[in-house]
């Protein structure tokens, strides 16, 4: 019965309908405007993407850094017109964790031009219409998307929109320029030295950092600049696969002491020494090999993986599961039999590395179509997010008493023996991969923020060295011998305790739905709580 609740819910909701993209609460405010109020046949002008972004929210420049992704526009109707690439603003630097994770992109307000050439064949009007589709971040990221639908009257003579066109023009000088300049990287080192000798590079400035179109260089890392009489010279830090072709291609940005800053295009070529006098000498002393600084580096990531699994048996949303998970244990110490609570711990750590693989799977599926993903990636999908504060919510009225679960859904956590108990503790440890992977710390978004873009062994293996440092207390408590001295003797109070567990539960619940509200709008809210009240009448 309460099976089919549940997936009575779920077909009459609005999820299966009704995407992300298609959010009631919008954290930007986008509008495609022209320069043009009217157009000449055949014209060629500039529009743009107005994006007024809401207070501590950001949106991604077209290589977004250690994470994200960037803004794309989808035309749904432009047969008669051609349009460019994005005019991409220089961006500004994001920093999520400092000197570890950085993104690149914009704050507040992000104009981005195009220009549009028409065909010569219009009517008499041009009709511009999509969606630019963007993903939006905070605490949490947000893929939104914002529909527009312009048209521009088509005539002998145009007519120019003084204040968009003063607007876009003003954008379009963020744009990187061209530079005269001669250019020179050398990679033959722990550090590379890209070298740019120009007449307009000559003055040190307030702020100089190049930003790259890839991922060749590691993002966060300390740029260090000397100016020369010839130019600029910058140390950048390769990245954690730092093969690149003949070229480095990305955005130098300076701002000078009191004047805008401005970006500058370049495409340097890989050659065998710094150019003679940018950065006061006329060579490079090699500092060490690259590939075995990138080994000490994966060994690094491995560690942080492992601890941040272990960290996360300490965030919230874990905590209740893990209660569930530590009476099974209490239950299993009373039976007596060590070989039942060894078994209980193998059994909770192959649930936890099972779940974790699928997660890596998924994780690597979205890549290569293309999504944004992140350790908390289920949290972007409004089923995945309103499906977790169903199962929180049932498992509180679960652990209040209101029902019991027959079979081996019963046994969660319960450490009985025999293969009921043991598949048990497997489904405990599914439930604690699943609720504990979006709680992200610090030392899993620079684990996670490093493989992102690695082939799929090093991901999986990260993945899995997390699962592992989730399950890893409770392994190890299971294999401690004398556990029982240190372990209360079960009685009624275990009771009392389980019926306390509800509660967390319940905010966990909350929590999720206030996620759901921030993707999908009240409607989705109300038909989850709609969905709780079916289960609950269940």
């Amino acid at each position: 019965m309460l099976r089919v609740l549940i997936i009575f819910a779920f077909i009459f909701g609005p999820f299966g309908v009704k995407s992300v993209a298609q959010s009631e609460q919008r954290h930007a405010q986008v509008s495609l405007i022209s320069e043009r109020d009217v157009a000449q046949s055949g014209d060629t002008f500039f529009v743009a993407f107005d994006m007024v972004l809401d207070p501590g929210w950001h949106v991604y420049w077209r290589n977004s850094g250690d994470s994200g992704l960037p803004t794309e526009v989808n035309w749904r109707e432009a047969k008669t017109v051609d349009t460019t690439d994005f005019m991409w603003p220089a961006p500004h630097e994001l920093v999520v964790i400092e000197n570890e994770i950085l993104d690149y992109g914009y704050s507040d307000r992000v104009v981005i031009p195009l220009a549009v050439k028409l065909s010569g064949t219009e009517a008499d009007q041009v009709r511009l219409t999509g969606t630019l589709d963007y993903l939006i971040c905070k605490e949490v990221c947000i893929p939104e998307s914002a529909a527009f639908d312009t048209s521009i009257p088509i005539a002998d003579t145009s007519a120019v929109n003084e204040t968009n066109g003063a607007l876009i023009a003003a954008w379009i000088n963020k744009a990187p320029q061209t530079l005269e300049a001669e250019t020179c990287l050398v990679t033959n080192g722990a550090d590379w030295k890209l070298s740019v000798a120009s007449d307009a590079l000559r003055k040190p400035a307030e702020y100089t950092r190049f930003f790259p179109y890839n991922n060749e260089i590691k993002h966060a890392a300390k740029q260090p600049v000397s100016y020369g009489p010839n130019g600029v010279t910058l140390s950048l830090t390769p990245g954690f696969d730092p093969e690149i072709a003949t070229t480095l291609n990305g955005v130098l940005v300076i701002e000078p002491e009191g004047q805008q800053r401005t970006a500058y295009e370049l495409s340097v070529p890989v050659c065998s020494a710094v150019l003679a006098g940018t950065s006061g000498s006329s060579g490079l002393t090699a500092l060490g090999d690259v590939g075995g600084g990138a080994g000490i580096h994966l060994f690094t990531i491995i560690g942080l993986a492992l601890l941040g699994g272990m960290i996360l048996n300490l965030m919230p949303c874990v905590l209740p599961v893990l209660s569930i998970k530590a009476m099974g244990m209490i239950s299993a110490v009373a039976s007596g039999d060590a070989a039942h609570l060894r078994a209980h711990g193998i059994w909770y750590t192959l649930g936890v590395l099972v779940s974790f693989l699928i997660i890596a799977a998924i994780f690597l599926a979205l890549r290569s179509a293309g999504e944004f993903v992140s350790l908390g990636f289920q949290l972007q999908y409004p089923v995945m997010v309103a499906a977790l504060s169903l199962v929180m919510f049932a498992i509180g009225l679960w652990l209040l008493g209101m029902f019991e679960l027959g079979g081996s859904v019963q046994n969660l956590g319960s450490g009985l023996a025999a293969r009921q108990g043991h598949v048990g503790a497997f489904f405990t440890g599914i439930l604690a991969a699943i609720v504990g992977a979006p709680c992200v710390g610090p030392f899993l978004a620079v684990a996670l923020g490093v493989v992102i873009s690695e082939p799929a062994p090093i991901v999986i293996l990260v993945f899995l060295l997390i699962g592992l440092g989730l399950a890893l207390p409770f392994l190890v408590l299971s294999f401690l011998p004398g556990l029982q001295t240190y372990l209360p003797k079960p009685g009624a109070w275990m009771e009392r305790l389980k019926q306390f567990f509800a509660f967390p539960m319940f905010l966990t619940a909350a929590w999720l739905l206030s996620v759901l509200g921030e993707q999908a709008g009240t409607g989705a809210v109300m038909w989850t709580v709609m969905g709780a009240s079916l289960i609950a009448f269940g």
